[in-house]
């Protein structure tokens, strides 16, 4: 569900800190915390299929991170035993797990933000100041979800097409390969194509020559003035926490945390605050219409 009670420029810095925040915590309740309220945003938001996507994505990407980062470092003073003198610590395993938590985190509120902010309003915020860079910036966010997309629109037709004298299963994996290659072709071939057709367009009305102007106008109203104000007051007790320790375990050269002193805090209460006013908003919108 798309808002539209909010400057998109607040939207942004929300955004923004998110991201910095999910690179400064690795206390695993916290980042337990941040998980559950950015999954939660996302159901709201009704991108459940961009979840999907994100989980299948990120599942062995972890998994590589979780077993590759013991085997490549063995800095810790907890050995865990494998087989005969062989071993791993604990530190580094616990440090990989953080590690593919606080990317699981970002990848998700990558996905809510796309759903949040829209090209329009993102070439609103930045292409006045910074025309070529916001271009190239959305661009680049486009070109992943466009490429997957023109990939199963063209896969659709080479499966419609596909004669049944070669059919699936009797294919040999080489087989398979080559018509994979062939799909990516096909696709690249149509995004170079369409991108030189556009920067055609893009140079015959004259873009980039004079200051761009938009359809879009926002105003900084009072509800923003509101919400940029709370996200200043939490964040500023959050850094304050995070510098005292609040927030952070420490797992090298021992794995070592206290569970009571980092729940029951000011700061961690602060923090989930910090995590619950977009989850308000789109409830509160999803109340308003049905």
């Amino acid at each position: 569900m798309k808002l539209t009670i909010i400057h998109p420029a607040v939207y942004v810095l929300y955004y923004f800190i998110l991201i910095i925040f999910a690179f400064l915590y690795n206390d695993p309740y916290y980042l337990a915390s941040f998980l559950i309220c950015i999954s939660v945003l996302i159901a709201l938001q009704g991108i459940s299929r961009e979840f999907k996507n994100v989980i299948k994505f990120f599942i062995p990407m972890s998994i590589l991170i979780i077993i590759l980062n013991p085997l490549t470092s063995h800095v810790g003073t907890t050995p865990i035993y494998i087989m005969g003198n062989f071993f791993i610590t604990l530190e580094a395993l616990v440090y990989g797990v953080l590690m593919s938590l606080s990317l699981l985190i970002i990848l998700l509120v990558f996905s809510s933000y796309n759903r949040a902010v829209s090209y329009q309003e993102m070439l609103y915020l930045f292409s006045k100041r910074f025309p070529h860079i916001s271009m190239v910036t959305i661009m680049a966010l486009r070109f992943i979800p466009l490429l997957n997309y023109r990939l199963t629109e063209v896969n659709k037709i080479s499966k419609f097409n596909r004669t049944n004298t070669h059919p699936e299963g009797n294919q040999s994996w080489m087989d398979k390969i080559k018509r994979t290659a062939h799909l990516l072709a096909v696709v690249v071939s149509w995004s170079l194509e369409e991108s030189m057709l556009t920067a055609k367009s893009m140079k015959a009305r004259g873009y980039g020559i004079k200051r761009r102007t938009s359809y879009l106008s926002y105003k900084f109203r009072r509800t923003d003035y509101i919400f940029l104000s709370f996200i200043t007051i939490t964040v500023l007790i959050s850094v304050t926490g995070l510098m005292q320790g609040y927030g952070r375990i420490e797992v090298y050269p021992t794995l070592s945390f206290n569970v009571y002193e980092n729940l029951v805090n000011l700061y961690y209460f602060t923090f989930l605050a910090l995590l619950l006013p977009i989850i308000y908003l789109e409830f509160r919108e999803k109340l308003t219409w049905y």
